[in-house]
């Protein structure tokens, strides 16, 4: 399994670190990455309980003008960059961060920002990759990527509360059914990235409890998620407008498109 642990890693001189250039050869050639140990598990369980406080009004078993259905009991919401869920340490995790500017670029952004509740109950999701196709075009897919899924659950992912199953190589072969899929435990406190290109499927939720997992879209600059926001109503990145101003210098970039639009 592609996996990579950082427990006691230091967050200087990143880009320069062999773990996470071995993490991008492995992202690069598998079309996802398992990043363990990248918050505090304790950071994690009070996430878990903010977002219950703060977003229990849109945990339903029905389509809402702020959310999408992306399968059967499973939505996706936007999220306020606001609070612990907001921290830079979540949207721009140090360990995270360096991977994405490596795999994409410097100049990256997020494109969108949510969480996807999969309800109890949920089956198993269609199996599907993020986006599009470049031109619709096969040579697309011997390029480098040009947009990446984080995703941080907010209880463990597991056969009981359901993953993400994923297939590898198939953002380089375009197809799926010559193989079985990947199903991680993702433990609270880990995260896993895939390319945009990669086919995967949320895994049934057997528990009796809604799992949250908080994801984040990287993007190259000139790149805009073309198919999962053509509802109007279905917000890429809510925040206050002093949230862009008071960023610091070196997470601008991340937000470059949305203060140029004003």
């Amino acid at each position: 399994m592609n996996r990579f642990d950082f427990k006691g890693v230091s967050t200087e001189d990143l880009a320069q670190s062999k773990l996470i250039e071995a993490a991008f050869e492995g992202f690069t050639r598998h079309g996802y990455v398992i990043l363990d140990n990248v918050v505090p598990p304790e950071t994690i369980r009070a996430l878990h309980v903010e977002f219950f406080q703060n977003y229990k009004d849109q945990i339903r078993d029905q389509e809402a003008a702020d959310s999408l259905e992306v399968g059967a009991r499973r939505f996706m919401i936007p999220l306020r960059f606001s609070g612990g869920l907001g921290a830079p340490g979540i949207f721009a995790n140090p360990y995270v961060l360096a991977l994405v500017r490596t795999i994409l670029d410097k100049a990256a952004i997020i494109d969108a920002f949510g969480a996807i509740l999969s309800l109890s109950g949920a089956e198993d999701q269609h199996i599907h990759h993020d986006g599009p196709i470049l031109f619709s075009s096969e040579i697309s897919r011997l390029l480098p990527a040009y947009a990446l899924t984080f995703g941080l659950p907010l209880i463990e992912m597991n056969e009981l509360s359901g993953t993400t199953a994923i297939w590898p190589g198939s953002h380089r072969r375009g197809k799926h059914e010559d193989q079985e899929p990947l199903r991680p435990v993702i433990p609270v406190g880990s995260c896993m990235l895939w390319d945009y290109r990669t086919f995967h499927s949320g895994t049934p939720n057997r528990s009796d409890q809604v799992r949250p997992m908080v994801y984040a879209t990287y993007a190259r600059r000139w790149y805009q998620d073309p198919v999962n926001f053509r509802k109007e109503t279905l917000q890429r990145l809510v925040f206050e407008p002093d949230f862009l101003t008071d960023l610091p210098d070196d997470l601008r970039p991340l937000f470059a498109h949305a203060r140029s639009a004003g």
